[in-house]
């Protein structure tokens, strides 16, 4: 069976999922072809979680992209009245797993809500209407009797082998890194499919019994759940619709959004004002700096962020400039970070926060930043707290660049 162990979430990475896709770090699609009742329940009870979801009741599937290559988030919502608001919804999360790259579904657990009050728990249930928000936002509002996938393909049809002009013009004057992440997500509709099926078909194999749950689906039950997948696509063609999605992605925003490269000149500028004390950091605790580093990595290089509940093991500093330090180092914010990613490789990442032209963003490389980094590691270096996920409203980089100059120079200037 493809079920690896849950991921527990906690509050803050839920929080951190909300934040994602309200701020449309991830988009979030309509599935037609998974939102199954009968579909869902099988999810349900193959992640062994014991379903209380009546017969009569309704679903409907969502997915996003995540932001980890061949990733994505499953969304159910169960619904008792068609027309009402979900009752319960079943989050899931997919990823390739083992050396064949077999994808693996996990249940994300959300027992963090048995401690939560009424209100946090109302904010807790108001996700399923975020999601349905922010599919709206990237695909329109959506009349769920069409298939949105048909039109998406006629699309991809209209125009062969110009097919990055076609959905150049169709999606509009959206960033590149919208239509990237609209792209991702396609590919992971497809993926989803074939993830489902894996499901099913496992279930089939092992005569329709959960080994883990003692529970037996019967053969007649999976087969009406695989029976609308298998008629709705030709399965032959999903991993050619899948990888075609993807590279449309990978084609709107190919690698990181680089800066120009700091020579070393701006390096011993900066190592030696530090050793001085001329040059003055913070550093941010872990929540507010894994926070803003998300943000500073999706803006300029999508494909190094990392999904939500992944344990952050970093640290994180920055400091403000009033006037240049020469034509490579001008005004604004420096901020520089370490960390450990998902594949439990070391990633060093220096971010210029500008407040030229209404303030941008850049991600910068130079081959003194280890040293510059070691240098802030072996000192002492205060912390600060920020409410950095509000600082990105309105998706504005000055702002949020301000507000750090703030903070740096207040922390500062009473202790001149």
């Amino acid at each position: 069976m493809p079920f690896d162990d849950p991921i527990y979430l906690d509050r803050d990475s839920f929080e951190e999922l909300m934040v994602d896709t309200d701020e449309h770090r991830l988009c979030w699609m309509y599935h037609d072809l998974l939102s199954s009742a009968r579909i869902a329940w099988l999810l349900d009870e193959s992640a062994g979680k014991g379903s209380d979801v009546h017969e009569s009741w309704a679903s409907m599937a969502w997915v996003a992209a995540g932001h980890q290559p061949g990733s994505f988030y499953l969304l159910y919502k169960w619904y008792e009245d068609s027309w009402g608001p979900p009752q319960r919804s079943d989050l899931y999360y997919v990823e390739p797993g083992g050396s064949a790259g077999d994808l693996r579904v996990r249940a994300l657990d959300q027992s963090f809500r048995e401690k939560l009050n009424r209100r946090e728990l109302a904010w807790c249930d108001s996700f399923p209407a975020r999601v349905s928000r922010n599919a709206a936002y990237f695909f329109g509002d959506q009349d769920f009797w069409i298939s949105q996938m048909e039109t998406l393909l006629q699309v991809a049809q209209s125009s062969p082998g110009q097919e990055l002009a076609a959905f150049d013009r169709y999606f509009g004057r959206r960033p590149d890194g919208e239509k990237a992440m609209l792209g991702g997500t396609m590919s992971a509709y497809f993926r989803s499919i074939e993830a489902v099926r894996s499901v099913l078909y496992g279930l089939l194999e092992s005569d329709g019994r959960l080994a883990s749950a003692g529970h037996y689906l019967g053969t007649e039950a999976l087969l009406a759940a695989l029976r609308p997948l298998t008629d709705a696509v030709d399965v032959r063609m999903l991993p050619d619709l899948t990888d075609f999605f993807e590279h449309l992605a990978q084609r709107f925003y190919e690698g990181p959004s680089l800066g120009a490269y700091l020579t070393r000149q701006a390096g011993r500028i900066l190592e030696t004002r530090t050793e001085s004390g001329q040059l003055r950091w913070l550093r941010l605790n872990n929540q507010s700096g894994r926070m803003l580093l998300r943000e500073l990595y999706c803006r300029c290089a999508p494909s190094l962020a990392w999904d939500v509940f992944h344990r952050w093991n970093g640290a994180l500093y920055f400091t403000a400039l009033r006037r240049p330090l020469g034509g490579e180092l001008p005004r604004g914010v420096c901020v520089l970070a370490r960390f450990e990613d998902q594949t439990g490789r070391d990633v060093t990442s220096l971010f210029w926060l500008s407040n030229v032209t209404g303030g941008e963003v850049r991600l910068c490389e130079g081959e003194f930043l280890e040293d510059l980094l070691d240098q802030l590691l072996d000192s002492y270096i205060p912390t600060v707290d920020l409410p950095v996920g509000r600082l990105w409203e309105a998706g504005d980089v000055a702002a949020c660049s301000f507000r750090l100059q703030d903070a740096f120079y207040h922390y500062y200037r009473g202790r001149s």
